[in-house]
């Protein structure tokens, strides 16, 4: 992989941690009240230092066949690089036997917590799997994302090399999860990252990924959150979307900077390093799984900044996101959002009323 440009001052990374940090403990509202006229001045000299190096280009990354874990290690995971390992998961069950179809037989029946990252405010419901399925084959464009499979029905580790998994994980290492991801055709999912290590593995249909790496971070310039940072709406029309780039302000920016690309196939793996800024789009019905796990220190290497905000962080604390993003890491963006309280409150009456109707009818058979 050729690699991308740094074309950004040491000095004017250091002064953008700053920053970040004052809006993570101070809030960004006040922190722009107080240090306004000096941010628009740091941004003014970042568009004067991007444009130097001229507008930016797109870097196909890697595509290896055959990659030991040995030379992953040391050429891509030490360095901080993706990489897509061509064809790694081919004979795996899950590339072989999973589908939409297959999916909807086994847990259509699952009550899910699904979520609407696209929509401001992250409105949520309450439906099963085999439903939105539904929606997706009639074309309805739902796109459900981190299904706990594992969580759920752990006897589905054996439809992955999961040998093969371990030995490419870090060797000190936090949490670990499966999580699916069923989209319907055309389906996508905005820029954002998280500080877990993602494995992804493509089972079904194709998947297209457009990364950015944490050091263009600036350019993006998120709002402070923990676990899953989006990238900030700056205008009516949304977030700035990498498949269809629009570089009139506020996102001028993004004309200088490098795009990393990807089209996944089934049985492809993309190896995605912690804290790289990510989008996907699903040319075709799609389900892929993220392996993730949380190594600090490694984390630490590939962002020192947010890695410590993220320690620091308190809504939710990193302990606590982690615990909910092993059940089911939708409820992350419940508890950003302060649905988490509603939602667990309707959950546990929904509960409550059905092992009522449960001892009612036992009840009645016991009468009968």
């Amino acid at each position: 992989m050729s690699d991308y440009k740094r074309n950004i001052k040491t000095s004017q990374r250091i002064e953008y941690g700053f920053y970040q940090m004052c809006d993570q403990f101070f809030g960004r509202a006040r922190m722009f009240k107080i240090l306004g006229k000096r941010r628009h001045k740091f941004y003014k000299n970042l568009t004067e230092t991007l444009k130097k190096s001229g507008e930016g280009k797109p870097v196909q990354i890697e595509r290896v066949k055959g990659l030991s874990i040995k030379d992953f290690k040391k050429n891509y995971m030490a360095k901080g690089l993706p990489v897509v390992m061509e064809g790694a998961a081919n004979e795996w069950p899950c590339v072989k036997e999973w589908s939409l179809d297959y999916m909807k037989k086994m847990h259509g029946s699952d009550e899910i917590l699904y979520v609407k990252l696209q929509t401001e405010g992250y409105p949520y419901e309450t439906i099963t799997l085999g439903e939105v399925i539904d929606n997706m084959s009639s074309g309805g464009g739902k796109y459900y994302r981190f299904y706990p499979l594992l969580e759920r029905h752990p006897e589905h580790v054996k439809d992955f090399d999961y040998n093969w998994l371990l030995a490419h994980k870090n060797r000190m290492n936090w949490f670990e999860a499966f999580q699916v991801f069923i989209g319907a055709r055309n389906s996508a999912t905005g820029l954002h990252n998280a500080n877990t290590c993602n494995v992804f593995v493509q089972v079904y249909g194709q998947k297209k990924w457009i990364l950015y790496p944490p050091y263009y971070t600036m350019v993006l310039d998120p709002d402070p959150v923990h676990a899953y940072r989006h990238a900030p709406v700056r205008t009516e029309k949304g977030p700035f979307d990498p498949f269809n780039p629009n570089y009139n302000k506020p996102y001028e920016l993004f004309k200088y900077i490098d795009t990393l690309e990807a089209t996944l196939n089934p049985g492809d793996v993309l190896w995605l390093p912690p804290f790289y800024w990510h989008c996907v789009q699903n040319p075709t019905d799609s389900i892929g799984v993220s392996y993730r796990w949380m190594p600090p220190l490694y984390g630490f290497v590939v962002s020192p900044l947010y890695m410590l905000l993220d320690f620091l962080s308190t809504k939710p604390p990193l302990w606590k996101g982690y615990k909910m993003a092993k059940k089911d890491a939708n409820l992350i963006y419940l508890a950003e959002t302060g649905q988490l309280d509603e939602y667990l409150k309707k959950k546990a009456e929904q509960e409550e009323a059905e092992k009522a109707k449960k001892k009612e009818t036992q009840q009645t058979k016991t009468v009968v």
